[in-house]
């Protein structure tokens, strides 16, 4: 098709008009048909249209804070209505059947580090805590 062709045809389009009234019916029909889609649904379907439009509606931090404030006060009513422990003491009794294991002379454990002093002129390094680099090999890496 050429663009002569299609030319041709926007020119003869250009001077079409609709009939009179046209826009007109077309707003009553576009609203006759809009009632009439309104009136197909069932009753289940109208109701779950509604439903869903008010869970989108609902912001949900403010609903969780508000759960977590009515879960907190049915704890806190809960724990205020506990009834008071008795106040009568408990007495327990213990018995032994074998005579407790003692220990004659303990001596007491010193958990102090002492570190020892040079006495010759040997020099000692601190530990050192840093890995050695090991020289590359093609051996498993699964040897030491």
């Amino acid at each position: 098709m050429s663009h002569e062709h299609t030319h041709r045809i926007i020119r003869l389009k250009r001077y079409e008009q609709p009939p009179e009234g046209y826009f007109d019916d077309f707003l009553k029909e576009f609203h006759h048909r809009q009632r009439a889609e309104l009136l197909k649904p069932s009753l289940s379907a109208l109701l779950m249209e509604r439903l869903s439009a008010f869970i989108a509606e609902v912001r949900v931090p403010a609903v969780a804070y508000a759960g977590a404030t009515a879960v907190a006060a049915v704890a806190a009513v809960i724990i205020v209505r506990q009834p008071a422990p008795q106040a009568s003491p408990s007495a327990y009794a213990v018995s032994y059947s074998q005579t407790p294991v003692t220990i004659p002379k303990m001596q007491p454990v010193s958990l102090r580090v002492e570190t020892p002093t040079r006495s010759s002129g040997a020099v000692q390094l601190a530990p050192s805590y840093i890995l050695r680099a090991r020289p590359a090999s093609h051996e498993s890496p699964i040897s030491f």
